[in-house]
């Protein structure tokens, strides 16, 4: 799988015809009842776009810091515990333009890690990290600024392990170059 990716990568830097980077900036927010207990939280990543002719090839590394809801959250401390996580998504895939707007699709890995921390019993500590495969699918819109780079604004649902019940919605803003 991995020689898979690797080789897909540089086919695409071979046959392109413009590449992009960039910086993106967003709000991820839980939904799905797996992940009642989570609250939104925000992203952070980078992007690759490579242009040919018909599709732009995307991929992109993130960041972001998982939180528990509010009333959780209480729970978890009345309990004497502690909670920290993150999930780093990388995706792959593929966008498709109708002017300044797109579409977007493609395969993601989630690497998530959480930890829960007790200090009056540490044997009931859990630390877990987990990389699970799942896809993305939203669209956006993009529009120069200058002769530099493009703002690209996305909204995305991103689909953990290819399930309803574990869902976040992305929301992202984005500077190319």
């Amino acid at each position: 799988m991995k020689t898979l990716i690797i080789m897909a990568v540089l086919a695409t830097f071979a046959f392109a015809g413009s590449n992009e980077f960039g910086v993106q900036v967003g709000y991820w927010n839980p939904t799905g009842d797996d992940l009642d207990a989570m609250a939104g939280n925000f992203y952070f990543g980078g992007q690759f776009l490579s242009h040919m002719q018909v599709l732009a090839v995307e991929a992109s590394v993130g960041y972001s810091p998982l939180k528990l809801d509010g009333d959780v959250e209480d729970l978890l401390e009345l309990a004497g515990g502690e909670f920290s996580g993150h999930i780093i998504p990388l995706t792959a895939g593929v966008r498709s333009y109708a002017s300044s707007f797109y579409g977007a699709a493609g395969l993601e890995m989630d690497m998530v890690k959480t930890e829960y921390t007790y200090a009056a019993n540490p044997a009931n500590n859990i630390d877990d990290s987990e990389s699970e495969l799942g896809g993305y699918i939203g669209g956006g819109f993009v529009t120069p600024m200058g002769t530099t780079g493009d703002l690209d604004i996305s909204v995305r649902l991103h689909l953990y392990e290819f399930e309803t019940d574990q869902m976040w919605i992305g929301v992202c803003g984005g500077l190319n170059f």
